[in-house]
């Protein structure tokens, strides 16, 4: 038996992906991630402090909310990616 047909069967007898939340949440998760990513955001961009632990504790929280919630958003309309 070759590799590709090993690889064939290990593909057809596979479970297919369900995802671990459901598509309903999508939206609320978008909304709710790219709001606090905003909060974070519009904070570091208004404060008046010229420290990095302020700013690294804006930017960093802002950065990964607002990528998750681009994914969620992503996933609510429609766009798998």
């Amino acid at each position: 038996m070759s590799a590709t047909s090993e690889l064939y069967t290990a593909w057809s007898t596979g479970t297919p992906f369900t995802a671990p939340l459901p598509e309903s949440a999508h939206p609320v998760l978008a909304i709710s991630t790219l709001t606090a990513g905003l909060y974070f955001a519009a904070r570091y961009g208004i404060s008046q402090k010229q420290s990095i632990a302020f700013d690294l504790a804006n930017t960093i929280p802002s950065a990964v909310l607002l990528g998750f919630g681009i994914v969620f958003l992503f996933l609510s309309v429609g766009l798998y990616v």
